[in-house]
């Protein structure tokens, strides 16, 4: 069974000119750059959660790829265990925090990297604007 739901073929190789949250909002922007020097924002709206690792000052994208709860709850499932009972993602359960994404139509993002920064967005929508 495959857990891709999608990809977004034109981060490939992007650099990471900036990310910034906005808990109050629920959003969460990131601007990148091309190898040809175009620019294309990612905005996040209906953010729950991210979470990156590796960020350095010059992240340069591999992709970014939605895949569907269950592939999620099963990638991420030792990162949750520890997590969760902090309130990571979400203070509840697995099984609860599984109700709780479908219930809210959360959508999972998972961004791989070329060089440093890569993670997940947990959002309800994602939007590219491109050149």
């Amino acid at each position: 069974m495959s857990t891709l739901i999608q990809s977004f073929e034109n981060l490939r190789d992007n650099k990471v000119l900036r990310c910034c949250a906005d808990f109050e909002a629920h959003t969460l922007h990131m601007d990148t750059r091309t190898e040809a020097g175009e620019k294309v924002s990612v905005h996040f709206t209906g953010l729950m959660a991210h979470w990156f690792e590796n960020v350095i000052q010059d992240n340069i994208l591999f992709g970014m790829d939605e895949i569907t709860v269950d592939g999620f709850l099963e990638q991420y499932k030792d990162l949750l265990g520890r997590t969760i009972p902090y309130g990571f993602p979400a203070c509840c359960g697995i099984e609860e925090l599984r109700r709780r994404m479908e219930r809210e139509r959360i959508r999972v993002f998972v961004i791989d990297s070329s060089l440093g920064l890569c993670g997940f967005v947990l959002a309800q929508e994602v939007e590219l604007q491109c050149p």
